[in-house]
């Protein structure tokens, strides 16, 4: 519980290393000792004010997760298979979260380096707000361009940010659009773009994340997740 409001977390992990060439999955790769999933799950795990933790993966997958969360014996951790998208896979794992849940933290579970501080200062802003994200400031200028690859204009980098998770919904509000979104046409990449479709007037909180944060995607993030780690010890 947080503040007397039933606390859920849904950690998406039902992705592939196509991207990478992979023949495993990004979360049972190991970094240092540990996998991917697994140092997401330390952090997650720690955090008492969950109620629930609903973890989505590949069906294929489940003997590797359940492998996995033998070393945790956590009985609030429920696996849930993924969907075809990331989208389908973030919506099961909301309708297969607890009817009484209020609050819900999303996460990817290929970001192993947020912190349990950060995880709490998003939940800090849901006091307030009925979505917060956290994101870190643009350190790059970035170019808008056209179909053609060619310069449209430039955003002023005070007001850009790069968006991360975890990410904090009220959870009847974020389900309620999810169905919304699957009866449009509308394409998002992030969960918050659902507000910004289909309730506008609800504000979303940026709260401070965090550079080292990032999310297992290419070749080059696997190095640096590895260096990143030696760095630690």
């Amino acid at each position: 519980m947080y503040k007397g409001k039933f606390l859920s977390a849904v950690i998406t992990a039902a992705g592939s290393g196509t991207r990478m060439g992979l023949e495993i999955n990004k979360p049972y790769l190991e970094i240092g000792s540990k996998k991917i999933l697994e140092l997401s799950l330390t952090t997650v795990t720690s955090i008492e004010e969950f109620d629930e933790i609903i973890l989505v993966i590949r069906e294929e997958d489940f003997s590797l997760a359940t492998e996995i969360l033998s070393l945790f014996r956590d009985p609030r951790i429920k696996m849930v298979a993924g969907g075809a998208s990331r989208e389908e896979s973030t919506y099961n794992g909301l309708i297969a979260l607890n009817p009484d849940s209020d609050l819900v933290l999303s996460h990817d579970g290929v970001r192993p380096f947020a912190s349990r501080g950060l995880f709490l200062r998003v939940l800090k802003e849901m006091e307030t707000y009925k979505a917060a994200i956290s994101a870190t400031k643009s350190k790059d200028t970035v170019k808008v361009a056209n179909e053609n690859g060619e310069v449209e204009f430039t955003p002023n980098r005070e007001f850009v940010y790069n968006i991360q998770t975890p990410q904090g919904f009220d959870t009847r509000l974020i389900k309620s659009l999810y169905k919304k979104y699957f009866e449009s046409e509308a394409k998002i990449t992030d969960d918050s773009q659902l507000f910004e479709f289909f309730d506008r007037d609800e504000p979303v909180k940026i709260v401070e994340g965090e550079y080292s944060n990032i999310k297992m995607t290419t070749t080059e993030d696997i190095i640096f997740a590895k260096a990143f780690i030696k760095g630690e010890r």
